[in-house]
């Protein structure tokens, strides 16, 4: 180090001349001089002149460094083919997991990322195999998963040399490390990165073999697992979180088996090529639409789950009250692939504007039909979608509709659908899942205490017990159950109270069938009751507007000003608002009459009239529309009214004016 300091010295500061440019260039440097070398033993010139070289040294490196990056990506780019994969695109991930499971894995790396809970939705792993994911896990936390990460990577297949090079974004955390630092070290990989894969070679033809096979390596992990995709964020329009369901086979989903048989048919006839080729040639748009409907708990979601399963489909979950809008609906529809069952939970959710209206003239109504609906019956329109029955039925059979997809639809009030939703071309068939049979419940009881495939036992302290023993003890807990009383969720819940006892399943059954009807029957009577004082309430409140009516009428006389009855009438009207208004929601009752003050003044002005006949309690008032008219006549000839010019006004022939 000293002979560098001697030779930067003698070769730029070896004479006077140098230093005198430095006094005059730095004022002061004199006196810094004489300091370093009185008090540090330093000369300053030599320090000086040793900075200048290493920042000479440096920046001859960094134009070294550029100019052999330019060479390096031109010779890459004259010697190899290259397809990039946006950060967001599902081959991504299958390209990640196929190099986590056949390369990373196998070569063995001392860099790690490391994967535990995510706080966000839209998050990525690599998966070796289903293996790796265990879900029988008693931990309360998800264990630590350490997995390998990478910046770039080569490696051989199909006799092919690839590289694979994780490409920095804006969010990348790399943008806070040194230009110097390599890939795998400057943070771990966030999921969103694109990738750049390369190879060596003219032709792109290996790089479509390789995305293929990692296609083929995803397709084939989902064998033993359903692909459940659901929207988050649905303001986004993205399916933006995956989870992986273990397969449920349709032998689970108790039901008629004759419905159950005829709809895989249906289902088979319409994903067969011909059947496609088929609507293609005659112009019909390549669609199929099915509504589950019936009571809470009867299965309509595990059939959805099942079929996907059975045809090896990925299940596209839509919860329609969680829908933003229409535009986020239009983008997720138009973000399904073209083979996929797309599952439409509580569809009675959509139409807001349609479902109030029915609800408020039942309430108005005489005669009191909704008395015997159930509370849950009543309250189905509290939570509503923001999106519209228009952009729902634009997504399903619009221009701009997806092809090829089928879509299950899912109700417990299939009477309260839309007609237009549930139209043929919409909907093509229409599946009631009901409540248990004895026979489907005699297949419950089976299914749940059967040995599994390896021959152990349901539990670890269930009794064993012989095939024979067993089909007999499903019969006798079938004859139990009444036809057409219990949900399948219903039998199955009391099921697995007794999972480790079949014998003590199917002799408590009567007694469990027993106490289950009374309380049913406990809960419907206590709804009745509920249903008749709502009856009741009504009723009280129309008699109350009627009597206010009657009083308006009743106080009006010969001698009496037209406008002064009118005004009566809007008084009564006022008060009959303030009484209907839902107790629950007392300001918004208080601003909608404030702000129909207004509107109810320059319309009945022009109109007194729907005052309609029979209102009034026990026939207190039964003067019709020509009495009350006559009655008008009557008044406007005793007191005619008079313009600002002199001249009779004309008068209306009738109290409630012309429409």
């Amino acid at each position: 180090m000293n002979n560098i300091l001697a030779l930067a010295s003698t070769s730029l500061l070896s004479d006077s001349t140098s230093a005198e440019d430095l006094e005059r260039r730095i004022p002061g440097f004199s006196v810094l001089q004489d300091f370093f070398k009185k008090w540090l033993k330093l000369d300053l010139t030599t320090i000086l002149t040793a900075a200048a070289l290493l920042g000479a040294a440096s920046s001859g490196a960094q134009t070294v460094q550029h100019t052999g990056s330019r060479i390096y990506w031109w010779v890459v780019r004259f010697l190899t083919a290259s397809v990039s994969i946006a950060g967001n695109d599902r081959l991504n991930h299958e390209v990640l997991n196929w190099l986590g499971a056949n390369v990373l894995m196998k070569k063995g790396t001392r860099i790690l990322t490391v994967k535990s809970e995510s706080t966000r939705n839209n998050t990525w792993s690599y998966r070796r195999g289903s293996q790796e994911r265990n879900d029988y896990q008693h931990e309360k936390r998800v264990p630590v998963q350490y997995l390998p990460t990478f910046g770039t990577t080569w490696f051989i297949h199909d006799r092919n040399i690839f590289m694979v090079r994780r490409i920095l974004t804006s969010n990348s955390q790399y943008n806070i490390a040194w230009d110097w630092t390599p890939d795998e070290y400057a943070g771990a990989p966030e999921g969103d990165e694109p990738l750049m894969v390369m190879c060596l070679g003219r032709s792109v033809e290996p790089i479509k073999r390789f995305l293929n096979t990692c296609r083929e390596f995803s397709d084939k992990q989902r064998e033993t697992c359903i692909t459940v995709r659901s929207s988050k964020h649905s303001y986004d329009g993205l399916w933006d979180t995956t989870i992986l369901r273990p397969l449920r086979p349709l032998e689970t989903v108790h039901f008629d088996e004759e419905i159950k048989e005829a709809l895989v048919a249906d289902i088979e006839k319409y994903l067969d090529v011909n059947t496609r080729r088929f609507y293609n040639r005659r112009g019909i748009p390549y669609r199929r639409g099915f509504l589950l409907y019936g009571p809470p708990g009867t299965g309509k979601t595990s059939l959805s789950l099942a079929l996907a399963g059975r045809f090896g489909l990925e299940l596209y979950l839509l919860h329609m009250p969680s829908v933003h809008d229409d535009t986020s609906l239009e983008r997720l529809f138009t973000a399904l692939p073209p083979r996929c069952i797309v599952l439409l939970e509580d569809i009675d959710a959509v139409g807001i504007k349609h479902r109030p209206r029915i609800r408020d003239h039942h309430d108005s109504s005489d005669s009191g039909d909704d008395s015997d609906k159930s509370s849950s019956d009543r309250n189905i329109g509290l939570e509503r979608s923001r999106c519209t029955l228009s952009g729902l039925l634009n997504v399903l059979d619009g221009v701009a509709s997806q092809e090829g997809r089928i879509v299950l639809m899912t109700s417990n009030y299939a009477d309260k659908l839309d007609k237009a939703l549930i139209r043929p071309g919409r909907v093509d068939k229409m599946l009631y899942l009901g409540h248990i049979s004895p026979r489907s419940s005699e297949l419950m009881f089976l299914r749940m205490f059967s040995p599994d495939e390896d021959g152990a036992a349901p539990t670890n302290r269930a009794v064993q017990l012989s095939q024979d023993q067993l089909k007999q003890l499903a019969v006798d807990f079938s004859k139990c159950i009444p036809d057409g009383v219990f949900t399948p969720a219903q039998v199955q819940g009391y099921l697995l109270d007794h999972k480790d006892s079949p014998v003590n399943a199917a002799a408590k059954a009567k007694e469990w069938v027993q106490e289950e009807i009374r309380l049913m029957e406990a809960a419907k009577e206590k709804e009745k009751k509920a249903a008749e004082a709502r009856k009741k309430k009504r009723k009280e409140r129309k008699r109350r507007r009627a009597e206010r009516l009657a009083e308006a009428l009743r106080n009006y006389d010969s001698g009496e000003d037209l406008e002064e009855l009118r005004q009566r009438v809007k008084v009564a009207r006022r008060r009959k608002k303030t009484i209907t208004q839902d107790a629950t929601e007392p300001e918004e009752a208080d601003v909608d009459r404030k702000a129909g003050d207004k509107e109810e003044t320059a319309s009945e002005n022009r109109n007194v009239g729907s005052i309609p006949n029979g209102e009034t309690p026990n026939g207190i008032l039964q003067e019709s529309e020509e009495d009350l008219g006559a009655k008008a006549d009557e008044n406007n000839a005793a007191h005619p009214k008079v313009d600002i010019t002199g001249t009779e006004a004309p008068q209306d022939n009738k109290l409630s004016g012309g429409h």
